[in-house]
C-alpha cells in the first residue's frame, strides 16, 4: 500500500467524490472541503449520461461556420455575453484551434481513454447492488432530421471504428422501434450499446460519498479562500478557520479558475453555464438518452421525470440566469416528443468548467507537487470522474499513471 496521506479535496462533485472514495481505498485520510450540499452544484443539474464513445471534444473541423451561426441565432443552443467577451475571447481563439483535424481526433482519442471504462469502474467503486440500483445501460441514441450523414459525419464513424466504438446507424423505421414517442421528423440515428445513463445524479454522489465515508473520509463545509503551499504541506484558509493537510486536490469545477489564479496558475477555463427542466411524470416517454446532434440538448430519463439539458451560456458565473433559456428547452421538448404534456417544470442553471479542446486538466502543480488539479470536465463530468480519480491516485502514490496523462497536463 501506498504511503498515507492527509488529503483535502476540494470540491463535492462527482469529480471531487471519486477522488475522495479512490484515495480513501488506499488508505489516505480524506476531507471533503465543500462549500455547499455535496452533490448539489453542477453534478446535481447534469444531463445524467455517461458515454463510452459517443461524446465528441465540443471543437470539431468546421465548428467556426457552425459556432458563427448558433451565435446569430435567438433561438440556437449558444449564447455569449458581450461583457463577458473580453475574458471569453482567448478561450475561443484556443477553441477554434483545438478544432483542426489533427487536433480534433487526438482530443477523441484522449477523451475516449478517460471515458470508456468509466461504467466498469463506477461497479467497483459503488458495489454491485448500488450499480445495478443508479445505473441504466440501456445505450444512447443521436438523431437527425436530415436524410444524409455529413463528409465530417462519415469521418466521425471512421474516428469512432478505429477506436474500437461499437455503434450502430439507424433508419427512421428503426428508430422508432427503439424509441416510439420520437418525432417523425427524425429520420436517421445512431445507436452506442455502451453508454446509459444514471437515474439520479445526486444519488450517485452520495451513494460515491457514503462508500468514501465508511472508510473514514469526512465532508467539511467551507468556502476555500486561499491555498497557502509550505515546505512540507498545503494549508487551507478557509471560511471555518485553516485546514491543514499533507496534499490537496481541486476539484473546484469554474471556481477551480481563481483558486489556481491565486497559486500563479492560469487555466484556460470558461464559464459555460447549462440549462435544464426537468418534467415530473413524463420519464417514461423515453427509455434512454436522446441527444439532438444538431441543436444539441440531451433528453434523459431520471427517477424524477423526463431531464432536457442545453445550452452553451458563455457569462460570468454569477450572473442572473436568463428564463429565455428556460423556454427554449421546453420548445426542444415538444420538437423532440411531440406527444409529451407539459404541465409542470423545475428549472435549473449551473456553470461548467468547459475547456476548449474537451479534454479535462489532471495533474499536480508545477511547483507545489503537494497540489493536484482535477478539473474542466465541462459536459461529461460523470463520464470522466472514474478515470480521473485513478489517474489522482496514481500521481499521490507516485506511480506510473494506469493511462497516458500527457493529454490532461496543466493547460
Amino acid at each position: 500500500m501506498a504511503e498515507s496521506h492527509t488529503i483535502a479535496v476540494i470540491g463535492g462533485g462527482v469529480v471531487g467524490v471519486s477522488c475522495a472514495l479512490m484515495l480513501a481505498r488506499e488508505g489516505h485520510s480524506v476531507t471533503v472541503v465543500e462549500e455547499g450540499r455535496v452533490g448539489h452544484g453542477c453534478s446535481w443539474g447534469n444531463g445524467a449520461q455517461y458515454n463510452a464513445g459517443s461524446a465528441l471534444p465540443m471543437a470539431h473541423p468546421g465548428v467556426t461556420w457552425r459556432a458563427l451561426r448558433w451565435f446569430v441565432d435567438a433561438n440556437g443552443p449558444v449564447r455569449l455575453a458581450p461583457q463577458e467577451l473580453h475574458r471569453t475571447l482567448p478561450w475561443l481563439v484556443r477553441f477554434l484551434r483545438a478544432g483542426r483535424m489533427e487536433a480534433w481526433e487526438a482530443a477523441y482519442a484522449a477523451l475516449h481513454a478517460l471515458n470508456r471504462p468509466c461504467a466498469a469502474l463506477y461497479r467497483e467503486m459503488l458495489g454491485e447492488i448500488d450499480w445495478k440500483r443508479l445505473f441504466r445501460p440501456n445505450g444512447a441514441l443521436h438523431v437527425w432530421r436530415d436524410m444524409s450523414p455529413s463528409a465530417l459525419d462519415e469521418r466521425v464513424d471512421s474516428l469512432r471504428t478505429r477506436q474500437g466504438v461499437a455503434f450502430e446507424r439507424l433508419s427512421a423505421e428503426q428508430l422508432r422501434e427503439l424509441e416510439p414517442a420520437l418525432s417523425r421528423d427524425y429520420r436517421r440515428g445512431i445507436y452506442f450499446p455502451g453508454s446509459g445513463h444514471v437515474t439520479s445524479p445526486p444519488a450517485l454522489v452520495q451513494g460515491l460519498m457514503e462508500r468514501a465515508a465508511a472508510l473514514g473520509a469526512s465532508i467539511r463545509n467551507a468556502q476555500v479562500r486561499a491555498i497557502e503551499p509550505a515546505g512540507y504541506g498545503v494549508t487551507l484558509q478557509t471560511s471555518t478557520g485553516p485546514h491543514g493537510c499533507d496534499k490537496v486536490v481541486i476539484a473546484a469545477g469554474i471556481a477551480s479558475r481563481d483558486l489556481a489564479r491565486s497559486l500563479g496558475i492560469s487555466l484556460s477555463l470558461a464559464s459555460e453555464r447549462g440549462y435544464h427542466i426537468t418534467m415530473p411524470g413524463t420519464c417514461g416517454a423515453i427509455s434512454r438518452p436522446v441527444t439532438d446532434a444538431a441543436s444539441a440538448f440531451v433528453a434523459t430519463p431520471l427517477d424524477e421525470g423526463l431531464r432536457i439539458v442545453g445550452i452553451a451560456e458563455f457569462d460570468a458565473p454569477d450572473a442572473p440566469r436568463d428564463e429565455k433559456q428556460n423556454k427554449k428547452l421546453q420548445a426542444y421538448a415538444r420538437a423532440m416528443l411531440p406527444g409529451i404534456s407539459i404541465s409542470q417544470v423545475t428549472e435549473w442553471m449551473g456553470v461548467r468548467p468547459s475547456t476548449p479542446d474537451s479534454l479535462p486538466i489532471i495533474g499536480s502543480h508545477p511547483k507545489h507537487a503537494g497540489i493536484l488539479f482535477a478539473t474542466g470536465h465541462g459536459h461529461m463530468g460523470i463520464s470522466g470522474a472514474p478515470m480521473t480519480a485513478a489517474l489522482i491516485t496514481d500521481l499521490v502514490a507516485g506511480r506510473a499513471p494506469r493511462i497516458s496523462s500527457a493529454s490532461y497536463r496543466l493547460r
